[in-house]
């Protein structure tokens, strides 16, 4: 059970108020010992206007684990590891596999919604990453190529020419972070969208103390970050705080600050301010975020 709060303020406009209230079920069965089906069952209620909305299915697939080796079908989490969430942490359909240990290589094909507003314009995607660890350096680079007609009407400067008619995205990245001493990590990211005119980089710096472990209570973090977030190519990225609502207005950039808690066994809290500019109009805009979750 999670709840979610915002609060954004526009410069010269009315602060406005989000309270999203989620029960979320990840049911697993075991179908033998190297095959599992998996599922996840959203329902949203939005407190704010005391609306609620019905439960829906959000992943459904089979998962195989092999000795260095992995795979997924169905519908599943979909999450851009080689630059830890700039691009994606969404869901698309699909199939998935993943070789090795210490560097591993993952292949994805499949549809992905998240491009498109409307059902019929689900996008074609195939990807491809390579990610590693050794000591205490991590890192990793991606491509992730992207097909539909939504990037002709529905993407701010997407194809500046006149008919618009470019309808693929060629998205690479790349990460690379480093724990200093197990309390201390810097990580820091950089994605290009070849295909768009315009808003098509992203970047992402990010310092982090320690961390909340949800089932260790007393457990805290605490993070400083600067994020420059274009929609033009991170379509779903994971910051919570600093793409709330922005991605409307070509993204935002600016600073960050978090901190997470861990009162009570399996009891996780966490808020964070952010601080910046919208990209399409250099407007100032500011976010308060909270967050409470209740895992069983």
């Amino acid at each position: 059970l999670r709840y979610r709060y915002w609060s954004t303020r526009n410069d010269g406009e009315r602060r406005t108020n989000t309270d999203q209230l989620r029960f979320r079920l990840k049911p697993t069965a075991e179908v033998n010992d190297h095959w599992d089906v998996h599922g996840q069952i959203d329902a949203d209620l939005n407190l704010t206007n005391d609306s609620t909305a019905d439960a829906k299915l959000k992943e459904a697939y089979a998962e195989g684990h092999y000795k260095n080796f992995g795979t997924k079908l169905g519908k599943f989490a979909l999450w851009s590891e080689a630059d830890q969430g700039l691009l994606l942490d969404d869901d698309f359909s699909g199939a998935q596999v993943v070789f090795g240990k210490d560097l591993k290589v993952t292949l994805e094909a499949g549809r992905y919604k998240g491009v498109a507003n409307t059902e019929d314009k689900a996008a074609s995607m195939q990807a491809i990453d390579l990610s590693g660890a050794k000591g205490k350096l991590r890192g990793g680079v991606a491509y992730h190529h992207f097909n539909s007609d939504a990037f002709k009407t529905e993407y701010t400067k997407y194809d500046t020419k006149t008919p618009a008619s470019e309808d693929n995205a060629n998205i690479w990245s790349a990460g690379l972070g480093y724990n200093f001493d197990g309390n201390v990590d810097l990580f820091g990211s950089f994605a290009k969208n070849t295909s768009a005119d315009e808003y098509s980089t992203s970047h992402n710096i990010q310092l982090t103390y320690k961390g909340a472990d949800k089932v260790n209570a007393g457990t805290w973090g605490a993070y400083a970050a600067y994020r420059y977030v274009s929609s033009n190519v991170s379509f779903a990225p994971t910051f919570d705080t600093a793409t709330s609502g922005f991605l409307s207005n070509a993204g935002a950039k600016g600073w960050e600050i978090g901190v997470d808690y861990t009162p009570f066994h399996k009891v996780y809290a966490a808020v964070s301010y952010f601080d910046g500019k919208h990209l399409l109009n250099s407007q100032d805009v500011k976010v308060l975020y909270g967050r409470v979750s209740y895992f069983f």
